[in-house]
């Protein structure tokens, strides 16, 4: 069972979002104040979240359009590392650029198959999007700017909003050799889920 658009409304509705809804173009658009990140059209301390469906409704994608438009930027090489350094420390979302025009826009895709998404889940993914958008704004911008990517001051703010936080670790080569063997010997993925899970593990 594919997400409704109806399901879509309900659940952005269940969370209490300020919203307007587009059955023409299957998209909720829906409002979200910030602390650091200027919409460059009003120049207020918002910004608008995208929600749509799409492949009839098994996937859904949370977007913001127009976050930067490089060609607006000095330092454009500098500003794309500080988005995928910024890529590299989120787990939801994720800075991608469109080359032929230059526009930036922070993209979640979730795909839904046939299952559903709680009112809590969404709600979620809605605000990592539109955090990473304010909380990545001014490394971004600085580096756009004046060509210095400088994320101490904002992993510090992290780290003591969330000591617990888990950082992406990269396997080594060995390890992920290793995992592959495990995977292949248990017959695949599913195949090692199931040996888990039967270990109790």
């Amino acid at each position: 069972m594919s997400l409704t658009f109806a399901d879509l409304v309900g659940r952005i509705a269940e969370i209490g979002c300020d919203f307007r809804a587009s059955r023409e173009n299957n998209e909720v658009v829906v409002a979200v104040p910030t602390q650091n990140y200027l919409d460059p059209h009003d120049g207020e301390k918002s910004l608008l979240l995208h929600v749509m469906l799409q492949e009839e409704g098994r996937m859904l994608r949370i977007c913001v359009p127009e976050v930067y438009a490089v060609a607006e930027f000095a330092h454009r090489g500098p500003m794309c590392e500080a988005m995928l350094a910024a890529n590299w420390r989120v787990r939801v979302a994720s800075y991608v650029l469109d080359e032929s025009d230059g526009e930036v826009r922070v993209v979640c895709d979730v795909p839904i198959e046939d299952g559903t998404i709680s009112s809590a889940q969404f709600s979620r993914m809605l605000t990592l999007v539109a955090w990473t958008v304010d909380q990545f704004d001014p490394v971004i911008r600085q580096a756009g700017s004046e060509g210095t990517i400088d994320f101490v001051t904002l992993d510090a703010s992290i780290m003591k909003q969330a000591p617990d936080a888990r950082r992406r670790k990269a396997r080594s080569k060995r390890e992920r050799r290793e995992l592959a063997d495990l995977i292949k010997a248990a017959g695949g993925v599913e195949g090692l889920r199931k040996i888990l899970e039967d270990r109790g593990l």
